[in-house]
């Protein structure tokens, strides 16, 4: 799908690169450009960059990039015409017409439109006469009617087609709806509903759109509790948090963590306004980058089963590595914050938070209760798997009281504890190390480079053709003074070719490239050309007399390989010729 390039770049003007990517990541000055903690990977010292001259943005640790437009794409989950729109309607812009939307496709905001509309079906149905009964099931629950207001809860009538006939009847088409994981296309031909008999939780999005559902069964023979919607156009349930658009406002720090819908809106009745939920799932890296912009702690307040504690140790992994700190509720034999709430009121689970584990301890006390510890092959046993989990940690107060806890809890001294953690991550950081020399060697060799599988092969030519791009795509105004000099012919790779073609027009012209340009480039793609871009805005030699060298450079090296390459053919030919030569004479023998 095509823009016109006047449309794109009021786009990029009216859309502050650096104000936009401030919304989602803590930017700080860095020279002219700006550096944060990268929102696409988790780390901890900051390598994600943004170049307000350039209005792109590149990490130099996972090696993302680009521009406003796929920068939306990444965050928001939405495909390019989509992130385009939504950047116009931000700065209050006309969407232009691309006029190539293919017929089958289904705009997000259509998706949008109708899960709005199914809340609106699903909360009259609930206040309606069919309603009665899951009106009573939150009743019993103890959700009071402004608690359901407040979250839109609604009710899916016990039909197959009450839902499908009020939504075509507003002028929706089964292929939206379907889209939108509202209704599905029986063998007869007929939509029919996809949630029958439900409690409906609306799933919205901190800018209050609403993007699906998880739905409650009524009847409990029911094979499935819950029936969560699936990815959609708009929806991505590794992304979402449920409870996000109004705990986001909250006067407090942080934010409690449940599993599942009920949980959090329990909470939020009694007064824990910062509670969110993961729709039953363990969180996501995508997940705790999202809380990341919002808090520095989570209470970690999971079920106490198996998964639950499995959950709370992946929790604790992934919000760390996004420098969130994680504290564990302990709800000693009750289930889960609804019943303990039911139970023991609001106050005595205010009490727990207080009371809440670190996560240091939490981990060194689910290793203790693997073992009998008051025997000693089981007490060493312990010890060595606490160890290497204190061996983890950076800092080295953080390890030193570790190994404090951990002498008390297995009776050794701190000086055994201590010299076993430091041993152990010795020989972790040596293995790290040797691991990263030998992905830099394949890198630099250009094994397993999935965007341009030329680079195994003609390492020398890549980098030349990558240091020209990168040039053009920072001072697009030399083009001009080499037009004669440069053309796609005279690139080696196929990838280096895609890229020229794909901006030739702005070279020409002058004019700073749209990164994005058209969606024709994949993710990986898109990030490798802002890494061309990224990799020369870090020099200062960007001139017309490097450019002709590296040019020139080129042209040795297409000579090079045009040459191996007819001996190549010339060997292949002759062989073949021997080959015919040896079967002529075997036939005739």
């Amino acid at each position: 799908m095509a823009f016109s390039p006047r449309f794109l770049d009021e786009i990029k003007d009216r859309n502050d690169i650096v104000e936009l990517i401030s919304r989602y990541v803590a930017l700080k000055r860095a020279g002219s450009n700006m550096s944060g903690l990268c929102p696409f990977h988790s780390e901890k010292t900051p390598s994600f960059t943004v170049f307000p001259k350039t209005r792109s943005y590149y990490c130099f640790g996972c090696g993302a990039g680009g521009d406003a437009v796929s920068f939306v794409m990444q965050l928001e989950g939405l495909s390019y015409r989509d992130a385009v729109e939504y950047l116009a309607n931000r700065a209050g812009l006309q969407m232009e017409e691309d006029g190539e939307r293919k017929r089958d496709e289904v705009r997000r905001d259509r998706v949008v439109a109708a899960t709005t509309e199914a809340a609106r079906f699903f909360h009259k149905a609930l206040v309606s006469p069919s309603g009665a009964a899951a009106a009573e099931y939150l009743k019993n629950r103890g959700l009071s009617p402004l608690t359901v207001r407040r979250f839109g809860i609604g009710y899916a009538p016990d039909s197959w087609d009450a839902l499908s006939k009020h939504l075509s009847a507003a002028g929706f088409t089964p292929k939206e709806l379907e889209a939108a994981f509202l209704c599905r296309t029986g063998k007869n031909g007929k939509l029919y509903d996809v949630f029958r008999n439900r409690v409906l939780f609306p799933l919205i999005d901190v800018n209050g759109n609403v993007l699906g559902f998880s739905a409650r069964r009524l009847n409990e023979a029911d094979e499935r509790k819950y029936v969560n919607t699936s990815d959609t156009p708009a929806f991505k349930k590794s992304k979402f948090v449920f409870g996000l658009n109004i705990a986001k406002s909250s006067e407090e720090d942080s934010l409690i963590m449940c599993e599942g819908c009920m949980d959090a809106v329990a909470l939020h009745q009694a007064g824990f306004t910062n509670a969110v939920a993961t729709l039953g799932t363990a969180i996501t890296s995508e997940q705790a980058r999202l809380i990341a912009r919002h808090v520095n702690t989570v209470y970690l307040c999971y079920d106490s089963d198996g998964a639950g504690k499995n959950a709370t140790m992946k929790g604790i992994k992934l919000l760390n590595e996004v420098g969130v700190g994680a504290k564990i509720l302990d709800l000693g034999d009750v289930k889960d914050p609804d019943e303990y709430i039911k139970r023991f009121g609001a106050d005595a689970f205010r009490r727990v938070i207080k009371g809440s584990t670190g996560q240091m301890d939490y981990r060194l006390k689910e290793i203790a209760d693997k073992f009998n510890m008051a025997l000693p092959e089981e007490r060493l046993r312990a010890f060595e798997l606490m160890c290497s989990y204190a061996a983890t940690l950076d800092g080295r107060a953080e390890r030193e009281i570790c190994s404090s806890r951990i002498a008390a809890m297995c009776e050794v001294s701190m000086t055994a504890a201590t010299e076993s953690v430091e041993h152990k991550r010795s020989i972790g950081q040596r293995r790290v190390k040797k691991e990263e020399t030998g992905k830099q060697m394949q890198d630099a060799l250009g094994f397993g480079d999935r965007v341009n599988r030329d680079r195994v092969k003609l390492p020398a030519a890549v980098m030349i053709e990558e240091r020209i791009l990168g040039i053009l795509l920072t001072k697009p105004e030399l083009y001009r003074e080499i037009a004669d000099k440069l053309s796609e012919d005279s690139f080696v790779t196929e990838f280096s070719k895609k890229v020229f073609l794909l901006y030739k027009e702005d070279f020409e012209n002058g004019r700073e490239s749209v990164l994005s340009k058209d969606g024709a480039l994949t993710g990986e793609e898109l990030s490798r050309v802002a890494g061309m871009q990224a990799a020369r805005q870090a020099v200062n030699d960007n001139g017309l007399d490097t450019l002709k060298s590296c040019i020139s450079a080129l042209e040795r090296e297409k000579l090079k390989t045009d040459y191996d390459a007819d001996i190549a053919e010339r060997g292949i030919a002759a062989l073949e010729e021997y080959i015919a030569k040896l079967k002529k004479k075997k036939t005739e023998g």
